[in-house]
C-alpha cells in the first residue's frame, strides 16, 4: 500500500493522494487497527508538516506553487506530502513492520532511502532539489527520526 500511496501522492497530488489515504484509513479501521495506528499517523503527520516546511524555508526542497500559502505570508509544505507522511504513519505497524524489531537497521534503510524518494519525486516534477548537499541533511534527520519511531513502535508492540 505504501508504494501505491507514494505514486498517488507524488504523481497525482492531493486528489489521488486523498483516495489512496482514504483506502489506507479504511483498511486500518476494517482490521480494527486504527486505535493503534493513530498515534503514528498523528505524530508523523505533524512532524512531516514541520520538517518539509522547514526544508522549504532552508532551501533544501522547493515545492513551487504546490506549497500552501497561509495568512500572514506563511507558506507550508503541500498537502500531498503531508498525506504521504500520514500514509507512512499508517504503514509503521503494517508494511514497515519488519523494520520495527530492528530500529537501527530500519532507520538506516529508511534514512538512506529517503533522498532517493525525493530525487524520484523531482523527476516526476513534484519537487525541486536546489542542491545535493541538502540531501545529506535530509537523510540524517530521517535516520534519527525513524530510529525513534521504530523504537517506539517496538515498545508498543511488545507491550501489547
Amino acid at each position: 500500500m505504501m508504494k501505491a500511496a507514494w505514486l498517488c501522492c507524488v504523481i497525482g497530488g492531493a486528489s489521488y493522494g486523498a483516495v489512496s489515504l482514504a483506502v489506507m484509513f479504511a483498511l486500518s479501521i476494517w482490521r480494527r487497527e486504527f486505535a493503534r495506528d493513530l498515534p503514528f499517523v498523528l505524530m508523523l503527520g505533524a512532524i512531516g508538516l514541520c520538517l518539509d516546511t522547514v526544508w522549504m524555508y532552508a532551501g533544501i526542497l522547493d515545492y513551487g506553487p504546490a506549497a500552501i500559502g497561509l495568512p500572514l505570508g506563511i507558506t507550508v509544505a503541500p498537502s500531498w506530502i503531508i498525506m504521504l507522511w500520514l500514509a507512512v504513519g499508517l504503514s509503521i505497524r503494517h508494511s514497515l513492520y519488519f523494520l520495527v524489531n530492528r530500529p537501527l537497521f530500519g532507520a538506516l534503510l529508511v534514512g538512506c532511502g529517503s533522498p532517493m524518494s525525493y530525487l524520484t519525486g523531482e523527476r516526476f516534477g513534484a519537487v525541486v532539489i536546489p542542491s545535493m548537499e541538502g540531501m545529506a541533511i535530509l537523510a540524517a534527520v530521517w535516520i534519527g527520526l525513524f530510529y525513534v519511531v521504530f523504537s517506539q513502535a517496538k515498545t508498543q508492540l511488545t507491550a501489547s
